[in-house]
């Protein structure tokens, strides 16, 4: 059974608190979660410790659609850090993360993973870490820079969610990314296909077109 299917109709009305380091992160890689989840939470928290001119107003149209998509306000805040210096400035964004979690509620992180090729990503992992034992969940997403992803939480997703994702994902100019390379290749857009590939290996009695896959480390 995937667990999406699973879990799904819960009554947990926790606060969700989305810790990704760039903007585009949440579209790419952990847009499904958060569709099926939706009615799972009190209030749903994206919080980016980067910016990038080039992608703020795209985010911020995108913010609109997604919010019009599930019928509910997201709480957005971007810590404002450059893009590749979460690691040298961890203890500051570590400190401004923690500063917006309310402890006196319960909540969830779902957050970038340990085994992750990006130093920024790896960065939240770590930051996000050390809430491990204050959340009811702890999910980590795959990325394009995973490394040994093993995933245990696949959500599928319809065709007319993929085909919504793949339109948030083509509003960014994939010329203008702030990489060494300058390739931006892992912004193809067949790459997403990548986790039906593992649903389709997985899940032999079910049809799999589209979805994506996290990593549970803790769910209660």
């Amino acid at each position: 059974m995937i667990l999406g299917m699973m879990y799904g109709g819960s009554t947990m009305r926790n606060n969700l608190f989305i810790f990704t380091a760039h903007l585009d992160d949440l579209e790419f890689s952990c847009l499904g979660y958060l569709l099926k989840h939706t009615e799972d939470y009190n209030s749903i928290n994206v919080v980016i410790a980067s910016t990038w001119e080039d992608k703020v107003h795209v985010w911020k149209d995108n913010l609109k659609l997604l919010e019009n998509k599930i019928g509910k306000k997201i709480n957005y805040f971007n810590l404002g850090f450059e893009q590749r210096t979460i690691p040298t400035n961890f203890d500051r964004v570590k400190d401004s993360f923690y500063k917006i979690v309310n402890f006196e509620e319960r909540f969830d992180i779902l957050t970038h993973d340990k085994n992750d090729a990006h130093t920024d990503h790896r960065a939240l992992y770590e930051i996000s870490f050390g809430l491990y034992k204050y959340s009811d969940r702890f999910i980590t997403l795959y990325s394009p820079e995973a490394v040994d992803f093993i995933p245990n939480y696949y959500v599928d997703m319809t065709e007319s969610d993929d085909k919504f994702k793949k339109n948030l994902i083509s509003n960014y100019d994939f010329g203008k990314e702030q990489t060494y390379t300058k390739k931006g290749s892992y912004f193809e857009l067949d790459y997403q296909d990548i986790p039906s590939i593992y649903a389709k290996a997985n899940f032999h009695n079910a049809k799999i077109s589209h979805c994506e896959m996290y990593k549970i480390y803790k769910w209660i």
